[in-house]
């Protein structure tokens, strides 16, 4: 019984350090084979990987200057909308665009913003920068990315200015976010180049590393998260109200909220409204010396719309700021409030916005650009 009882174990003691080590020896091989040729592999598979939800991954790139991009030359035909898919392109620059198209740096208008300028959730030709184009009949960079804020403005617009690009009019959407993101997440640098806030807690340096050095492992590691992400329950598509998620509703408040100090804000909402009119100021300065006339345009959240005022805090603070400094000042604030005079907030909401979140539709995205044309024809 003792010597069954030492080959039993014996046994499965041999077995335990075999797993191990091949476990240890796969590890070791996938680490080795991502570090060395995962680039290559994400490059190879590009065309079987835009085929899959989890797409956006490699397309929202790192950059060095301005914080992050869009990839250039990219087709991705199943993006995921709110609802159904849509084909989302770039072009040579890394712009929102057609597909399959290259350009020159030379453009007759630019615009920037964040999510609402990419045109999220929607066909470059149903966003309002890109019938813009085709109603006017110009040449038109759109230099939006999500979670862009006035920081990365300055930073972006600097960066493409000494890299050759030119832009005879810029067209900046200021969106309610914009402070959030420059109060809670962007540093700007003394060279104008954008960080994170709090880079050593977060333990930015090493994420980046492993980002940068195992992309495969990084790509699949997003995949099974975004999977689990999906299985959880999400807001239903039809339901009485909106139900928008907490941290649209934390980066909404601050326009209707009457104390300077918010939770979840780092900072006092006063000296990041300082901070983002100083950086506006510099990218207005930049834009003159280049001879490009800049104009603001300033639109509603959904909250806005249902606890602020039409003459909101963030429309007054950009109608003065372009009293001196923009060719336009471009306020969708009455158009939306006066809708919702003549109807309810929750029309106006059901009509011109995405149901359960903050940005706009189809019909919202005609609105802007129907201000835009009768302001710039």
């Amino acid at each position: 019984l003792i010597n069954y009882f030492f080959l039993y174990n014996n046994y499965y003691l041999k077995m335990f350090k075999l797993i191990f080590r091949t476990t240890v020896i796969t590890l070791v091989s996938i680490l080795v084979i991502d570090f060395l040729f995962g680039k290559l592999i994400l490059s190879k598979f590009d065309r079987y990987f835009s085929s899959t939800d989890f797409y956006e991954r490699l397309i929202r790139i790192d950059h060095p200057y301005y914080h992050h991009a869009l990839r250039p030359n990219v087709k991705y035909e199943r993006a995921k909308s709110f609802n159904n898919y849509f084909v989302l392109c770039t072009d040579n620059h890394g712009f929102k665009y057609d597909c399959d198209k290259k350009r020159e740096k030379e453009f007759d208008y630019a615009f920037i913003g964040d999510s609402f300028v990419e045109g999220v959730a929607l066909n470059y030709s149903e966003t309002f920068v890109g019938i813009f184009e085709k109603k006017n009949n110009v040449s038109v960079a759109n230099l939006g990315v999500t979670s862009y804020s006035p920081s990365i403005y300055l930073s972006k617009v600097k960066f493409l200015l000494e890299n050759n690009y030119k832009f005879k009019n810029l067209i900046l959407f200021i969106d309610i976010s914009d402070l959030y993101d420059d109060n809670v997440f962007y540093q700007l640098n003394s060279d104008l180049s954008v960080t994170e806030k709090n880079a050593k807690e977060k333990n930015l340096k090493r994420r980046k590393f492993l980002k940068k050095n195992f992309p495969l492992i990084n790509f699949y590691t997003y995949v099974i998260k975004m999977n689990q992400k999906f299985n959880k329950e999400v807001p239903p598509l039809i339901s009485e109200v909106p139900i928008f998620t907490e941290k649209a509703n934390l980066k909404a408040m601050w326009t209707y909220q009457k104390s300077d100090s918010i939770p979840g804000y780092e900072d006092p909402i006063s000296k990041t409204e300082n901070e983002m009119v100083n950086n506006m100021i510099k990218l207005s300065d930049l834009l003159k010396k280049n001879n490009i006339k800049l104009s603001l345009a300033v639109y509603p959240w959904p909250q806005q719309l249902e606890r602020d005022v039409v003459n909101s805090k963030h429309v007054k603070k950009w109608e003065e700021f372009c009293i001196t400094r923009c060719e336009k000042f471009i306020n969708f604030f009455p158009f939306f409030f006066e809708e919702k005079e003549k109807t309810s907030y929750l029309e106006v909401y059901k009509k011109y916005y995405f149901w359960n979140d903050t940005h706009f539709n189809k019909e919202g995205n005609k609105v802007m650009v129907n201000g835009l044309i009768a302001i710039f024809n």
